[in-house]
């Protein structure tokens, strides 16, 4: 399917048949575009002269070559003018790669068109099929430009407030585990109520927007971030995620775990981006794992890499849909459930740890019949060059 004519494109067909008129004293001219690349195409007039005239009708014979996808097919092999039964009527082609993109008609009522006019002719369509492939593509890289700027704005937007759910998620934790701690008299009681309400009303605003954003199809694709690497201390590096989540395993009846080595090499990842990404798979490992259940977070020293996991006992990912755990918007099953998610968090840390020639690895089930570990492997030494 062609693009409709620019305003270009249909002031430079006005200027060629002016030049037709008058150097070859055409009567009537129009300038025609298909409006799909098929077998039988639709015609729509661009340029007519004279203007206030309606378009030539079209008597289309069948010589008129149809477009084709064979490129073997030499351009030579096609007419490159048609004489209608109308008297002194020529149809010119706009070929281009073998596809007809539109058509020149040419008309004059007192002499037929003479072997060196047709030739005439036949470089003004040359010219207008080059013109109009270019006005194609203007248009085309246009769109695609507009359309790409909008989906990597609204991607990034997704994004920071997908992330914005984790700290805000803590907060929300921490100030419902010292509401428990404060006695109904103590004066700092109150503070810690509007804290927790006001939490809960930007918890709210956050799942109004993904329940508005369920009924726009999901983005694809993403462009990974630049960063830049930087010396590591894993264990201060994931300190306030491992106070958060016993935090949060204590209020939701669940039991988290760490198993660290105690002496682990520095490692050269961005802080903030290394934060993310745990703080994602540790927030999912709660979601989907029921009260009583287990959330371990594991860091193994290995001769070559580290590897660090978080694994749970939760329901479980089932085989066949673990292949598209880390596309933009999918849920899987998960989605006809009453767990809170917007689909994004998988992929958001897919995405951060791209730049580093990094990827998530998924084991379900991963303690008996149930469970899930998703597993980073680190390679040591490794630094990400500025």
């Amino acid at each position: 399917m062609l693009w409709p004519a620019s305003e270009e494109f249909a002031a430079l067909c006005r200027t060629q048949l002016e030049l037709v008129v008058n150097n070859l004293g055409a009567s009537s001219l129009a300038v025609y575009l298909s409006e799909t690349l098929n077998d039988s195409p639709s015609w729509s007039p661009v340029a007519v002269y004279p203007e206030a005239a309606p378009p030539l009708s079209l008597p289309l014979p069948p010589t008129l070559p149809p477009p084709t996808q064979a490129a073997e097919t030499p351009l030579s092999h096609y007419p490159q003018q048609v004489v209608s039964s109308l008297a002194n009527q020529l149809i010119l082609p706009l070929m281009y790669q073998n596809w007809v993109l539109g058509v020149l008609v040419a008309q004059r009522q007192h002499r037929p068109w003479l072997a060196a006019e047709q030739a005439q002719l036949q470089q003004v369509a040359q010219t207008l099929a080059i013109a109009c492939v270019l006005d194609q593509r203007q248009q085309w890289l246009s769109h695609a430009s507009s359309a790409q700027t909008l989906e990597q704005q609204q991607q990034r937007f997704d994004d920071l407030l997908h992330q914005l759910r984790n700290p805000v998620a803590a907060i929300r934790t921490f100030v419902k585990l010292l509401l428990k701690r404060l006695e109904p008299d103590h004066q700092g009681r109150p503070l810690a109520e509007g804290i927790a309400k006001e939490t809960e009303r930007l918890m709210a605003l956050l799942e109004d927007y993904r329940q508005q954003r369920n009924d726009i199809p999901a983005l694809t694709g993403s462009q990974p971030l630049s960063l830049v690497g930087k010396p590591l201390d894993l264990a201060e590096t994931l300190s306030p995620l491992i106070t958060a989540a016993k935090a949060r395993a204590e209020m939701e009846d669940k039991t988290f775990v760490v198993e660290m080595s105690p002496q682990l090499p520095p490692i050269w990842l961005e802080e903030r981006m290394l934060q993310e990404v745990v703080g994602n798979l540790l927030d999912n490992a709660f979601k989907y794992t029921p009260k009583g259940g287990t959330i371990g977070l594991r860091l193994t020293l290995m001769p070559a890499v580290l590897e660090l996991t978080v694994w749970d006992t939760g329901c479980g990912i089932p085989l066949d849909v673990q292949s598209r755990l880390f596309e933009r918007g999918y849920r899987g099953i998960q989605a006809d459930s009453g767990i809170e998610g917007s689909g994004l968090g998988l992929a958001i840390a897919q995405d951060l740890l791209r730049p580093y020639g990094l990827s998530l690895q998924v084991t379900s089930p991963y303690a008996g019949d149930r469970g899930t570990a998703f597993t980073l492997a680190i390679p040591l030494p490794m630094k990400v060059e500025r």
